[in-house]
């Protein structure tokens, strides 16, 4: 997959694209459907598949107060992205002069950025400054230009519309099962493993400690059974997402302990998948009651987990 940082100006020998534009935060079931109709359009065309993008999103930089955070990093997008299949991928710097551009202006510059085809766009899209470029000014615009504008219909599950935003507070209140419905897979957040208090080592159960994000939208406090990946391969594991209340700690943190796993994982590149929350997390009145509990967890994630395949993440 090309990867492209801004809009340049498209070069001799450059593929026409079909593309399509959103912030795409979780490449949920959503986002999916717009690809699978910029796949079947290109495959007609015998044209390249495109996304624009934006970094960070555009209410971090016009709203910071309600700047949400991130089901997918930039990276974490890109992988999904490339994995399914995506031709070019473009990431546009998102600035206050960027939010100023009309929406004939930023077509334009689209334009100029590529051999534009067809646009695929959904069922809310609007591109440019207050949001003039509505599906009747792109639709015009395709006209004059030789544009192709095709627009997919919202895509709903049982709890809803699929969204962004729903996914969100589904992650934030804990429900990661729910939250994989909508996004068509499992929640994750890739990390590296860093050095910390290595309070669970002392406690017989040596985790990870997870360096996350700061824009990572992490789950609600408790302990979860997941998937995580080192190196290539699945491990099971309990993980807590929390404050370590036993201990008094008041700094967030992600341990994952990985069941029948032995070695050193500082510094190691991993994927942590969340499967299933366990239960909250709560503040024990002796290590020993805590240290029985987290044996609990273990073996309850290892039931959980035991006989289903690792995600294909």
């Amino acid at each position: 997959m090309r990867v492209d940082s801004g809009l340049g100006r498209r070069q001799d020998g450059d593929a026409p694209v079909v593309l399509t534009i959103g912030n795409f935060d979780g490449v949920h079931r959503g986002h999916q459907a717009l690809l699978d109709e910029v796949r079947v359009t290109a495959a007609s065309m015998d044209a390249q598949t495109a996304l624009l993008t934006f970094n960070p999103h555009p209410r971090c930089v016009l709203d910071p107060a309600r700047c949400p955070q991130s089901l997918t990093t930039v990276a974490e997008k890109r992988d999904l992205l490339a994995h399914g299949g995506l031709d070019r991928l473009v990431v546009l710097g998102f600035t206050r002069e960027v939010s100023s551009w009309g929406a004939e202006q930023f077509c334009d510059l689209l334009g100029d950025a590529f051999d534009l085809r067809a646009l695929v766009v959904g069922h809310d899209f609007a591109l440019g400054h207050k949001r003039q470029g509505d599906i009747a000014f792109l639709r015009d615009y395709g006209a004059r230009h030789g544009i192709a504008v095709m627009q997919v219909g919202e895509v709903r599950a049982e709890a809803g519309a699929v969204s962004s935003s729903r996914i969100r507070e589904l992650v934030s209140a804990g429900d990661v099962t729910g939250a994989m419905l909508l996004l068509g897979r499992p929640y994750f957040m890739d990390a590296r493993v860093e050095h910390g208090k290595e309070v669970g080592r002392h406690l017989g159960y040596p985790t990870a400690n997870l360096s996350i994000a700061t824009e990572k939208c992490l789950p609600q406090a408790g302990v979860y059974a997941m998937w995580v990946r080192v190196g290539g391969r699945w491990h099971m594991a309990a993980t807590n997402v929390g404050y370590r209340p036993t201990f008094g700690g008041d700094r967030l943190t992600v341990e994952a302990y990985l069941l029948d796993f032995s070695g050193d994982l500082y510094d190691h590149d991993v994927r942590a998948v969340f499967v299933e929350r366990l239960r909250e997390e709560r503040a024990y009145a002796s290590v020993d009651e805590l240290v029985a509990q987290i044996g609990r967890d273990v073996d309850q994630a290892r039931r959980l987990l035991t006989g289903v395949a690792p995600p294909s993440l």
